[in-house]
């Protein structure tokens, strides 16, 4: 998982490419992933130390990282984030809202 920063589009041996610099997070904390039947995905943010360029074709999807400090056994508390997925999409859909992805003549997302 991994936090995008923002968005270049290069050419290199005439070949087009679209990079995201993001910054990563660590693993999940496995007690936690543990005590909750894999559904507390609990991160830190490894700020400047974990920087990386991906090309945007590996993006999966898209979630919301959310702040909370909680208690884990044995270990002082500390700013750590989990993951939510889709967040506000079912409102979204309840309300009709589309997001309409802008394509090429060949029918491919154009990378802006």
């Amino acid at each position: 998982m991994a936090e995008v920063h923002f968005f270049i589009h290069i050419s290199h041996n005439k070949e087009n490419m679209c990079l995201v610099l993001v910054f990563l997070y660590s693993k999940p904390d496995e007690y936690l992933l543990n005590i909750s039947a894999n559904t507390l995905w609990s991160c830190k943010y490894q700020n400047d130390g974990a920087l990386k360029f991906i090309n945007v074709k590996t993006i999966q999807s898209i979630v919301a990282m959310i702040p909370h400090r909680p208690e884990i056994l044995g270990l002082p508390l500390s700013e750590r984030f989990f993951l939510v997925e889709k967040p506000g999409l079912d409102v979204a859909i309840m309300a009709g809202i589309k997001d309409d992805i802008p394509k090429d003549e060949g029918g491919t997302v154009e990378c802006i």
